[in-house]
């Protein structure tokens, strides 16, 4: 039998569903679903890390970031707020993780989308992170703002201060959720050409990214808006469904069972 002969044998008597994304050789088969388990449990642990991150806020009943009772009343709220910022880093990496592990799967299907998608939720997550950790400007401030020493005139300056240190904050995290959903419409893109993830996966995650890069742009229109809100939900919503997926392939499971 010839060379052509054999491998087209071999291609037809693979199992369904236990393809490996495009891959013929038997050690990169065993590569893409290793990496496909190893991304679909970044992403659902980093949704639930999220999601954690918003049962803190709820359950000790945090002020809005933005909300100068988070300088004025820091000591009181302090371990929470660190609680809220490691598990909200933490859920960054993760996804950013994942949007890697995307990357890998979808690239044979479409290498431009794949690529540019990846690429800009990358820097998304990037800046995300980088907007972390409020309670590291916030501490020092809040220290000279409860100072027995300090002075009304001292106060109102400390709120300045912090009120510039939060937009700073603020702006790195509505650019991240613009770029994160840009980067999901792409990947949603090369989805609907790869026969693991499907035109109905690639359709849902189209309209997350849409709706997160709407509700980012209002954010920008309008800052004091909540509307950084609705893409951070588009984020995490995208994760859960494609990281559940991406696990299940992981695991040799067809696409739609």
């Amino acid at each position: 039998m010839s060379t052509s002969s054999r491998s087209r044998s071999e291609v037809s008597s693979r199992p369904a569903g236990a393809a490996p994304l495009g891959r013929s050789s038997p050690v990169e088969a065993s590569a893409d679903r290793q990496l496909s388990r190893w991304g679909g449990v970044a992403a659902l642990a980093g949704v639930g890390l999220m999601l954690g991150a918003f049962v803190v806020v709820g359950v000790l009943g945090l002020p809005d970031a933005s909300d100068v009772e988070t300088l004025t009343d820091f000591a009181d709220i302090e371990a929470g707020r660190i609680a809220e910022h490691f598990l909200y880093l933490g859920a960054l990496m993760l996804l950013a993780l994942h949007v890697l592990v995307l990357h890998r799967l979808l690239k044979e299907a479409d290498p431009a989308a794949s690529l540019f998608g990846a690429a800009v939720a990358e820097v998304g997550f990037v800046v995300m992170a980088a907007s972390s950790m409020l309670h590291v400007s916030t501490s020092p401030l809040a220290d000279l703002y409860t100072a027995p020493d300090a002075s009304s005139a001292d106060r109102e300056a400390i709120e300045y201060a912090w009120h510039g240190a939060q937009s700073v904050f603020d702006t790195m995290l509505t650019t991240g959720v613009l770029l994160v959903p840009i980067g999901i419409v792409l990947l949603g893109i090369a989805m609907r050409s790869a026969a693991e993830f499907g035109p109905r996966l690639g359709l849902a995650a189209l309209t997350l990214g849409a709706v997160g890069v709407v509700g980012a742009v209002t954010a920008i229109v309008d800052p004091g808006s909540a509307f950084t809100a609705a893409s951070v939900l588009a984020i995490v919503v995208f994760h859960a469904i494609t990281g559940w997926r991406t696990l299940r392939l992981g695991k040799g499971s067809p696409p739609g069972r």
